[in-house]
């Protein structure tokens, strides 16, 4: 069990995700032989029960039924060919499997950072993390033998197989981004009501600031985009986001700024200002109000977590 004490230093609560910086559950990974990809069908035992986090991106998927694993304190029952997605920082534990029922791979999350439209869409990903299979649906199929060819290309002796791979992964992201795009439209169907109309323009107001927030983003920008008055605008943001739109911006700064730092040659000055701040002093005033750490203390444990 996790403290309230240590939850309440540690967790970010912003759209269901939590941010874990302490060592206690750091999960250090790493990528031996020059492979990009870590493939395994059998779960570690000694993590289960365990909470945990890491920089790398990692995706389950469920060989049988009934595993559980939870994420973010969201808790899935994963049945099989289920998938989910643990994004980097995400706080997450497998709770229940048989070792062999959940097959796992981890990579750099610089593998998708580098193409600008997964940046960009990031912030939707990450909202539906979970694949339920679903055998009726053609698209389900394909998603999963795409997922299962990644898995065993790793273990072929093809030549530029890593290539092929890397080839996979996105064409698995590309079915990930287009399924949360359809979960997106078909949560507001038919004739909107005034309500769902509004939900849907501020969903689109979240994704306008996450693909814009490196620029030099203002609140007018914001309401000039959703069409309406500042002050409207503002009110809205607080009661569907629980978030003012400040607040909203430079956590979505703060979570490229930690992203950046898994390149060590980057200096902390050009993160600040990759991240979108326009100082060095208030990229670091925020990223510790929001983190608990400064951006130099944050490095020294990336490094010393990743010797």
């Amino acid at each position: 069990m996790i403290s309230a004490k240590w939850v309440r230093y540690c967790e970010i609560c912003f759209k269901g995700k939590a941010y874990m910086l302490r060592s206690g559950y750091y999960e250090s990974i790493d990528i031996n032989g020059g492979s990009n990809f870590i493939i395994s069908r059998e779960i570690d035992m000694s993590f289960i029960n365990k909470v945990h986090w890491h920089p790398f991106v990692e995706i389950l998927i469920s060989v049988s039924g009934g595993n559980e694993v939870e994420v973010n304190f969201n808790k899935y029952t994963m049945n099989l060919n289920d998938i989910l997605i643990i994004y980097p920082g995400d706080l997450h534990a497998i709770n229940k499997c048989s070792g062999t029922s959940l097959w796992v791979a981890q990579f750099s999350s610089e593998l998708l950072s580098i193409i600008n439209e997964m940046n960009s869409q990031m912030a939707l990903l990450s909202q539906l993390p979970y694949l339920k299979y679903d055998s009726s649906c053609a698209d389900c199929d394909r998603t999963i033998l795409i997922l299962k060819e990644f898995f065993a290309t790793r273990d072929s002796d093809a030549h530029l197989k890593e290539v092929h791979m890397y080839a996979l992964l996105l064409s698995f992201f590309e079915k990930v981004g287009q399924n949360c795009i359809n979960q997106r439209n078909e949560a507001l169907p038919g004739i909107e009501s005034p309500k769902q109309n509004m939900t849907k323009k501020m969903a689109d107001a979240c994704l306008y600031i996450s693909e814009n927030y490196t620029s030099p983003l203002t609140l007018d920008d914001a309401a000039r985009f959703m069409g309406i008055s500042k002050s409207y605008f503002a009110h809205l943001f607080k009661q569907y986001t629980n978030s003012t739109f400040v607040d909203f911006l430079t956590e979505e700064r703060v979570k490229r700024a930690q992203t950046l730092f898994l390149n060590p040659d980057v200096h902390i000055i050009d993160i600040a200002f990759d991240s979108g701040f326009s100082s060095i002093s208030s990229f670091n005033r925020s990223f510790k109000k929001i983190t608990g750490l400064s951006p130099s203390k944050f490095r020294e444990a990336m490094i010393t977590h990743t010797k």
